[in-house]
């Protein structure tokens, strides 16, 4: 929910100071009445707690809560008396007053249990009290980050404003909305274990409030955007924020969530296979955006490369190309070497290889170090079958380095590959012992083969390039001697099978 533990953590401080200031002088006015004698309290204080109201008048109208609460403090209660309640109320009054709410609480729990126990103080200021607990309370529970404490201090909260709305015919929308973020910040305190009735509880509590007045006040739409969140009702979220962009376009953050949200309901159309939905809600979400920027807001250069992004994803390729190339130009669009890249693959995956060329040499000419453009030039002349110029690129890839994903021994195995294809088998083995450093070259099969071809192909060339050798000219043979015997035949013998070349 949108800020909600920040809402818990500071709830209407400036209303309990107000209310405090007019608080402490009803206490001086009731105390002061027991002692001029007029009838309107029933219960009486003791001759030492009216002196020290008395005392505390002056120190009062010089703003000394300190030196208040040091002369509370002196003083000696009864348990369960009158004077207790009388001096614990006005003790978490002056510690409201010092912005020390957590302090306000214990002294203030008390004085409701004597008050429902001896009927000290009217219903008014009793549920005054209690609404003052419910938000301390709760916002002591919305600045803990143990679950546990959250949930204790947020029930004991719940408590306190159900008596308070039980008990009050007309409360304010403030206070329907307060009662409705706490019953939503205890549903969802663990989000492992959401609680479906508080969250059902707290539902009614927003329809209630939204239905209870001509205009309803921003936190119940918020409130009402947190259980819809919840309840995954993305469609229902849309409504509820172009509602509130209608009454407040000027902020801006919802902008963005508005087209996030129509972004998520084009992707689900897409898996549920309802193209026409999909490309609908794709649609809201691009002029979403252009909304905003006619507003002044989602014109970052990082919000301009989104919306070409949506463009390109609604198949608004000549839009959405011209959207980056000028922005990039412009400078509305961040001009460096990754959204050139991203440029000229859009422009060759619609099979536009000289417009994507273009592009990337202007980006050569933008970013001279910059090797990976030259490999995305080298791999669109692959792809084109000009294996000259897809060479050319990726020897000057390799000069310049500065690669951003491609990995050097890529780069070395395409110059190999292409100067194989050249017939530049030189060329070729260098670019081979150059990839063969990295330990990519072990992994890869295709290096071996081509280590193994290029290897081939050298060694027929060298047998091609080798001279011929003059025949042997070949020596009269000597007369046989007569007493030399002749070869003895094998004839029994098998003959051998002949070797398979």
């Amino acid at each position: 929910m949108p800020a909600l533990s920040s809402r818990l953590s500071s709830i209407s401080p400036r209303f309990l100071r107000l209310a405090v200031a007019l608080a402490l002088g009803s206490v001086f006015s009731s105390v002061f009445a027991q002692q001029g004698g007029e009838k309107k309290v029933t219960h009486s204080t003791s001759e030492p707690t009216q002196k020290a109201f008395t005392n505390l008048k002056p120190l009062q109208d010089t703003s000394d809560w300190d030196g208040m609460l040091k002369l509370l403090d002196g003083l000696t209660l009864a348990p369960g008396s009158y004077d207790e309640a009388l001096v614990l109320d006005m003790k978490a009054k002056l510690y409201a007053q010092k912005n020390q709410y957590a302090k306000a609480i214990a002294p203030w729990e008390r004085v409701v249990q004597l008050s429902d126990q001896h009927g000290y103080f009217p219903e008014k200021q009793v549920l005054e009290i209690v609404f003052f607990l419910a938000q301390l309370i709760a916002s002591e529970g919305g600045s803990s980050k143990d679950i546990k404490v959250q949930q204790q201090y947020f029930g004991r909260a719940l408590v306190y404003f159900k008596r308070f709305l039980d008990k009050t015919p007309k409360p304010t929308p403030e206070a329907i909305s307060t009662y409705a973020s706490i019953l939503y910040a205890k549903a969802t305190a663990d989000p492992k274990n959401l609680d479906q009735a508080l969250l059902k509880e707290a539902r009614a509590v927003v329809d209630r409030g939204l239905t209870s007045t001509i205009k309803p006040k921003e936190t119940f739409y918020l409130l009402l955007l947190s259980l819809m969140q919840q309840q995954n009702d993305l469609a229902g979220s849309a409504e509820i924020f172009e509602l509130l962009l209608k009454q407040t376009p000027a902020k801006k953050d919802w902008w963005a969530t508005l087209m996030a949200i129509y972004l998520q309901l084009s992707d689900k159309a897409t898996k549920d296979k309802d193209t026409e939905l999909s490309r609908s809600l794709l649609v809201r979400a691009i002029v979403t955006v252009e909304r905003a920027q006619a507003l002044g807001f989602l014109n970052t250069p990082k919000d301009n490369f989104n919306l070409v992004s949506l463009y390109l994803m609604g198949n608004q390729f000549t839009k959405g190309t011209e959207l980056l190339y000028n922005g990039m130009k412009k400078g509305t669009i961040d001009s460096e070497p990754y959204n050139w890249r991203i440029l000229g693959r859009y422009y060759q995956e619609a099979n536009q290889n000289d417009q994507a060329i273009k592009v990337l040499m202007e980006a050569t000419l933008l970013f001279p170090k910059n090797g990976e453009i030259e490999i995305n030039l080298a791999q669109i002349y692959l792809q084109m079958e000009n294996n000259r110029e897809a060479l050319n690129h990726a020897k000057l890839a390799a000069a310049k380095g500065n690669f951003e994903t491609t990995k050097p021994y890529g780069v070395y195995y395409l110059i190999a590959y292409t100067a194989f294809d050249l017939g530049e088998l030189d060329e070729s083995t260098q670019a081979l012992e150059a990839a063969e450093k990295f330990p990519d070259s072990l992994k890869d099969a295709q290096f071996a083969r081509l280590k193994e071809v290029v290897k081939e192909a050298i060694s027929e060339r060298e047998a091609k390039n080798r001279p011929k050798e003059a025949p042997v000219k070949k020596e009269a043979s000597a007369p046989m001697k007569k007493e030399t015997a002749p070869v003895k035949m094998e004839t029994s013998a098998p003959n051998k099978a002949p070797v398979k070349k």
